[in-house]
């Protein structure tokens, strides 16, 4: 008698094309032939963008580490991982907005408003660490979030994302 045992990987594989479709539909046009008003693109480009502000900012705080007490050295640790996570979600979520994906649009904006409170986070511990670079950094960090909210917040990108 023969057993008719069946191989998991048709399963497998039909999971993993599931995902790839799911995923694919991510970033897929939705408005095939029309091109992204200005403020859109924009938008994306300071996205991208905040990936070195927020990469500057993860090796400042893995720069100051050193000499601290452990209990800021661990609050560093933090922000640099932290720094490096937002960059990364923001520049990853920067052509989900170009298509004009609502969720990830939703997305991009809460993760914008982590960016904002992390950089609020680093200006206060460079208060207390007196550290100038990592002030800087904050500082340079602050802006562009504060930019990137605003212009994710604005009335074009929220036109092109509501469609």
């Amino acid at each position: 008698m023969q057993n008719s045992v069946s191989s998991p990987t048709p399963v497998i594989s039909q999971r993993l094309a599931s995902v790839r479709a799911s995923t694919a539909a991510l970033v897929e046009v939705r408005r095939p032939g029309v091109r992204p008003p200005l403020d859109v693109r924009q938008t994306c480009v300071l996205m991208f963008a905040l990936l070195p502000a927020y990469g500057l900012l993860a090796y400042v705080a893995w720069d100051s580490r050193a000499g601290l007490p452990a209990e800021h050295a661990g609050d560093l640790l933090t922000l640099m991982v932290v720094a490096i996570s937002v960059g990364a979600v923001l520049a990853a979520l920067a052509v989900p907005v170009r298509r004009g994906g609502h969720i990830l649009w939703r997305t991009a904006q809460f993760v914008a408003v982590v960016a904002l409170g992390l950089t609020l986070a680093t200006l206060h511990m460079a208060a207390r660490l007196a550290d100038t670079p990592l002030m800087l950094v904050g500082l340079l960090g602050a802006l562009a979030s504060i930019a990137v909210n605003i212009a994710l917040w604005s009335t074009e990108v929220r036109r092109w994302c509501m469609r």
